[in-house]
């Protein structure tokens, strides 16, 4: 621990000869005047100066290494004292759970959850938890609610945990009756008729309206009499529909090299800053996951995943896009209906390109199952 002290009086060469013959290790030697000396010396021969003689003037007038870092801490005591106040409080309020907000639309729901995650001690006030302690909760959470979740997640962000839920659907057993019809779900052209009881009452080929009876569960006698029977089958048919479709001409896509870096970073006021500076991939994505944060300091601190990507674009022609956009629309549409065997065919009624991308009119043929029962009722 070093130090630079400036020595003042009548004869300045005399007192560095002292200097000298008392073995005082000098570090570095300025001779201003004759009577202004300045020397660097360690910080522990700084008591041996004034023995020489009391007319002269001794004074430090810089500090190095250690001496000097607390020679800092000492002048600014107030104010590091209130950073470091604030960083814990920070940390500390960092670390609680403030809010907790379940979206889901059923009230009862949301309350039983609410009661569940109370049980774990998620609640408002608490510390947050772990995340392999969260993975603990949700896989107990559905064990024991499994008549109703279907899924449960818990995100934190900041200080707030968000939880989402997917409610398990009952199966819905479809309506069977004494006496029964098939009658058609859509407007369609049928396709084939699998009759196991009742009676046919249209053929392959033909078009029909959304509610026409296909095979019927009242069946006339030639004298005019009705017989009540439970028709059972299944029909199918040709459905259309129009779809309007947009596809990108220029397609790009990120894959992961396999290269990571984990950085600590600082933000003060939006300003992002390297706790350790590290070299940046020319291309790369970033996870992060806050560790000091508060809406009430403008300091925050995070652990951030950065991962290097490869960007790979390419540009479709006209006919590429179209394929890509038809092949989209299909895997959709069949998504969303699980009534559908197959896609039939498809016309594109209408085609242009607008901004880097080409819109489409799609008319989309489908074969589908259109049964549907229809409950008859014995006319008295």
């Amino acid at each position: 621990m070093n130090i630079k002290v400036r020595i003042e009086g009548k004869n300045v060469n005399n007192y560095l000869k002292w200097l000298i013959k008392n073995k005082i290790d000098l570090i570095n030697i300025n001779i201003i005047s004759y009577n202004v000396l300045e020397i660097i010396i360690n910080y522990k021969d700084y008591h041996r100066l004034n023995t020489y003689s009391k007319t002269y003037k001794i004074k430090i007038i810089k500090t190095y290494g250690r001496i000097k870092l607390l020679g800092i801490l000492k002048n600014n005591v107030v104010v590091l004292s209130a950073i470091v106040v604030s960083i814990v409080l920070l940390f500390f309020m960092s670390h609680l759970i403030l809010s907790i907000d379940i979206i889901y639309n059923d009230k009862d729901i949301v309350d039983k959850i609410s009661k569940e995650l109370n049980k774990y001690n998620i609640k408002k006030y608490h510390i947050k938890k772990s995340y392999d302690y969260l993975n603990k909760v949700k896989k107990n959470i559905l064990k024991d609610n499994k008549d109703i979740l279907e899924w449960i997640e818990i995100e934190e962000s900041g200080t707030k945990y968000t939880v989402r839920l997917v409610e398990r659907k009952k199966a819905v057993k479809e309506k069977e009756y004494t006496y029964q019809s098939l009658m058609s779900k859509k407007d369609a052209t049928i396709v084939s008729i699998t009759a196991y009881s009742g009676e046919k009452v249209k053929e392959v080929g033909e078009y029909i309206k959304k509610g026409t009876t296909i095979v019927s569960g009242i069946m006339t006698k030639p004298d005019g009499t009705s017989i009540y029977t439970k028709a059972k089958g299944i029909i199918t048919g040709e459905v259309w529909y129009k779809v309007t479709a947009e596809y990108p001409i220029y397609y790009s896509e990120e894959r992961l090299t396999g290269k990571r870096k984990r950085v600590l970073t600082l933000y003060i006021l939006n300003k992002e800053i390297p706790i350790f500076p590290y070299k940046k991939y020319k291309q790369f994505k970033k996870e992060t996951i806050p560790i000091i944060e508060d809406n009430l300091i403008p300091i925050k601190i995070t652990k951030e995943n950065i991962y290097e990507v490869i960007i790979d674009g390419y540009i479709y022609t006209e006919e590429e896009a179209i394929a890509k956009a038809i092949k989209e629309v299909e895997n959709k549409l069949q998504a969303k209906n699980s009534n559908i065997i197959e896609i039939n065919k498809v016309l594109v009624l209408d085609k242009e390109l607008l901004n880097s991308k080409v819109k489409l009119e799609l008319f989309i043929s489908t074969i589908e199952d259109i049964t549907e029962i229809k409950e008859e009722i014995i006319e008295n």
